[in-house]
């Protein structure tokens, strides 16, 4: 199994590198676009729902939406905001879970908006990244990678006291600490290598920064792990080898964006 997860990391992550840096705007939104579509369908899944039809129609649905957002700069801050919030709603369903399931999971109507807050806002706050500065989407994307490999490889060697074993019982404390260990690390790297003469406060925000998407890809990986929990699924699909679906690789993305893209256009 980590050799599945290296091997189809090893081949994805030069395709994401290239296509970041050199697709322009639109092309890079309409690539998200085909990510969001196959997400969502993965998303049907999870939320029971089974007919082709319905899948591929919501599936279509979320796509365009998240292309018109990411697109569409008049709309960008208020859908980021508005999804922020939502992600603080979600830690308390998280922290709660199971009380309250009935409440986020058993109308249709919440089901299938939740859907359209876990990807229209990535969407727009990667294709905003990538509009002001492809290497934006990078860091963000190393970021997450170095919280999710030190909460594996940390939690695999000393993990022991659980993080939130009602959702996700293999995720420890300790592991969810050497993922922000190693997020802190790549980021105090980037504005050492980078910020030429960065001074004290420049550390601190970066750092904060770094602190937060570690935080939030823990936040956006226990929230799918919720509604595999609900519905009793082990991976959200099986296109990539080692990884599950693609909702599976990009769910702690889904929180990390819209609230990197937030705090970086607050604080620097």
């Amino acid at each position: 199994m980590l050799f599945k997860r290296l091997l189809t990391a090893a081949l994805l992550i030069p395709l994401v590198f290239l296509g970041t840096l050199n697709l322009n705007n639109d092309y890079f939104t309409l690539a998200l676009a085909l990510i969001v579509a196959l997400g969502a369908w993965e998303y049907c899944q999870l939320i029971q729902i089974k007919h082709t039809a319905l899948k591929l129609a919501y599936s279509l649905l979320v796509a365009l939406a998240a292309v018109f957002a990411g697109l569409c700069e008049e709309v960008l801050m208020p859908i980021i905001t508005l999804s922020c919030v939502w992600w603080l709603f979600n830690i308390v369903w998280i922290a709660l879970y199971p009380k309250y399931s009935c409440c986020w999971y058993s109308g249709w109507s919440v089901r299938l908006t939740n859907g359209f807050f876990i990807f229209v806002p990535m969407l727009s706050a990667l294709a905003a990244l990538q509009r002001q500065n492809s290497e934006l989407v990078l860091l963000l994307l190393v970021l997450i990678w170095s919280a999710d490999s030190g909460a594996f490889f940390v939690g695999r060697a000393i993990g022991k006291h659980k993080l939130s074993p009602r959702v996700s019982p293999r995720k420890t404390i300790e592991g969810a600490i050497g993922g922000i260990i190693a997020a802190l690390g790549v980021m105090l790297l980037y504005v050492f290598i980078l910020t030429e003469g960065a001074t004290s406060k420049q550390y601190l925000i970066y750092a904060f920064l770094a602190l937060l998407v570690a935080i939030a890809s823990i936040v956006g990986d226990l929230f799918e792990s919720l509604f595999k929990r609900i519905s009793n699924i082990k991976d959200s699909g099986n296109l990539l080898p080692g990884h599950g679906g693609i909702f599976d690789r990009i769910d702690s993305l889904t929180a990390a964006a819209p609230i990197f893209y937030l705090a970086y256009e607050l604080l620097i």
